[in-house]
């Protein structure tokens, strides 16, 4: 399903990128302009769809180590196992230092997505402007 995925976004960017060739050839830069916008907020919506996903594919493998922790960590009784107390110890502190793990993580992914998001505009202008200069370069050498 992934590489459905994956060859779904190239037809879709090559389809982008005929478009675009097609309105720097007539140099009809306004049209252009609205394309490679429409590109960037592809690109853009795409790159978050497979981020968000890795990062919560990983966060359900580490809640659940967490989780299968916790479970060992109450089922073992220290009173009846002593030799386990140290063992038990050992995983509490695990436990917790996974927890804090994640939620730094968690944390660290937010504060990325708002910088996406809050540099939006900047990036999506700059993005249009690269590259209507590089397609107008190509096609000047073209016309050459």
């Amino acid at each position: 399903m992934e590489n459905e995925l994956y060859n779904n976004f190239n037809d879709e960017i090559n389809r982008y990128k005929n478009a675009l060739f097609f309105y720097a050839k007539k140099c009809d830069w306004d049209t252009f302009k609205v394309n490679a916008g429409r590109l960037f907020d592809y690109c853009e919506s795409f790159e978050m769809s497979v981020i968000e996903r890795k990062f919560f594919r990983i966060s359900k493998i580490i809640v659940a180590v967490i989780f299968f922790m916790v479970v060992l960590i109450v089922k073992m009784n220290p009173n009846k196992y002593p030799e386990l107390a140290r063992v038990n110890e050992m995983m509490t502190v695990i436990a917790v230092a996974t927890s804090c793990f994640e939620v730094y993580f968690f944390c660290n992914f937010r504060m990325y997505m708002k910088g996406k998001t809050v540099c939006y505009k900047r990036r999506r202008e700059r993005f249009i402007m690269n590259i209507q200069r590089d397609f107008e370069d190509m096609t000047i050498s073209m016309a050459a």
